[in-house]
């Protein structure tokens, strides 16, 4: 699978929304972006277009509900699945970009976890 495309805050608090919705509706996203009383709210038409955008980079999928007068967006990719892409494809990117540099700091840090994280990191990297 190629990585998923890098996406922009709001795009990706619209996504952790359908992700946790499952297939979901605008409105049904819009609302949970606007749960939040310290933000000021967003408008249907804005999370439509952030909706739409994600589907033209294709990590949603648009479907017309059956007799319905609305559309309904599944993600096409889980969250667990796009973030490991992600990671992995940023990790390409700095290693590209930094070679051993890049190596190095990985392998410090590494280091500088107390050895239960490391040891449950290598049971997660080992599969």
């Amino acid at each position: 699978m190629p990585a998923p495309p890098s996406i922009p805050r709001f795009e990706r608090e619209v996504m952790e929304h359908v992700w946790e919705q499952g297939p979901t509706s605008v409105r049904a996203v819009m609302e949970a972006v606007n749960d939040d009383p310290s933000r000021s709210p967003r408008a249907y038409t804005t999370v439509l277009t952030v909706m739409q955008r994600l589907e033209a980079k294709g990590l949603l999928r648009r479907r017309r509900r059956k007799g319905g007068r609305f559309d309904v967006y599944v993600p096409r990719v889980d969250r667990e699945t796009y973030l490991r892409a992600r990671a992995d494809a940023e990790v390409d990117n700095l290693v590209a970009t930094y070679g051993e540099l890049a190596l190095i700091e990985f392998t410090r840090r590494t280091a500088a976890l107390d050895p239960e994280r490391r040891e449950q990191l290598r049971r997660l990297a080992e599969g």
